[in-house]
């Protein structure tokens, strides 16, 4: 099992499921066989770029959050999972693909605010 196949199956359940749709909808939507969605829902078939791509345009979630991170944890599914949270989201998948440096530099700058109150 890869790292991606660590996360990514369970974000897709629990995306699917919070969208409130059947893996026959869904995979109608991105153009596969309910079986093949299935498999990949489950963990047990290995799925291509073009249709993680799809998939993540699907549920309008970049595409390092799908695979890396697993979605039922945390900051993430509380600001994915809540519409008035999607400006949020963007400026935290934004921070995630920051540099070392610069996410020390933010820390630095909103410790300054911090100490300024």
């Amino acid at each position: 099992m890869s790292y991606i196949d660590e996360n990514l199956p369970g974000n897709l359940r629990l995306l699917r499921l919070s969208a409130g749709i059947s893996q026959e909808k869904l995979a109608s939507s991105i153009h596969l066989a309910r079986s093949t969605y299935s498999a990949y829902e489950n963990g047990t078939k290995t799925i291509d770029l073009q249709t993680l791509d799809a998939l993540s345009a699907f549920f309008d979630i970049n595409l390092d959050s799908l695979i890396n991170y697993d979605l039922s944890e945390g900051l993430l599914n509380k600001i994915y999972f809540n519409e008035q949270n999607r400006y949020l989201a963007g400026l935290l998948s934004t921070y995630q693909r920051l540099s070392v440096t610069s996410k020390f530099l933010i820390a630095l700058k909103i410790s300054a605010l911090e100490d300024k109150k």
